[in-house]
């Protein structure tokens, strides 16, 4: 009896164990294309499209010149963890403003659409300033108490 249970809950950690792997495997790809398309001086945005519980979800990257023209992006999608990201040519050329808007991108499924729509509204409300924090921002010397007294 004592034996059934061992063999089962081992059958559950090798299969957890696997996912694990398999998950971790599927981020690394992804992000070493994210790496790719972000080229000199280029920013990259990355948005979800489809449901955030259960249901189809995918993630485009999207990476943008300093004059906010899309110049890569790339896409994963996929139900399984073997999924493999794939450049998505259809947004190379627009420029975020338009992403960000509600305008149709023709080549793009409403999915991609989505998550190309939130891409581009963090790379716009970002404005390619990256948080440094200290002195860069001139909050070396900020007395936290000074809050308080107001």
């Amino acid at each position: 009896m004592i034996g059934n249970y061992f063999w089962f809950f081992l059958a559950i950690a090798v299969m957890l164990s696997l996912q694990i792997f398999f998950s971790s495997r599927q981020a690394k790809a992804f992000m070493a294309a994210v790496r790719s398309i972000r080229g000199k001086g280029r920013r990259v945005g990355i948005g979800m499209g489809g449901r955030k519980t259960f249901g189809r979800r995918l993630y485009v990257a999207v990476a943008a010149d300093s004059g906010g023209q899309v110049v890569d992006a790339v896409v994963l999608r996929g139900i399984t963890q073997f999924a493999r990201p794939k450049p998505l040519p259809a947004l190379v050329g627009h420029r975020l403003g338009m992403l960000a808007g509600p305008a149709d991108v023709p080549g793009c499924d409403a999915l991609e659409r989505a998550a190309a729509r939130q891409a581009a509204q963090t790379l716009n409300t970002s404005g390619g300033r990256r948080p440094a924090g200290g002195g860069e921002d001139g909050k070396e010397g900020a007395d936290p108490r000074s809050l308080l007294r107001r």
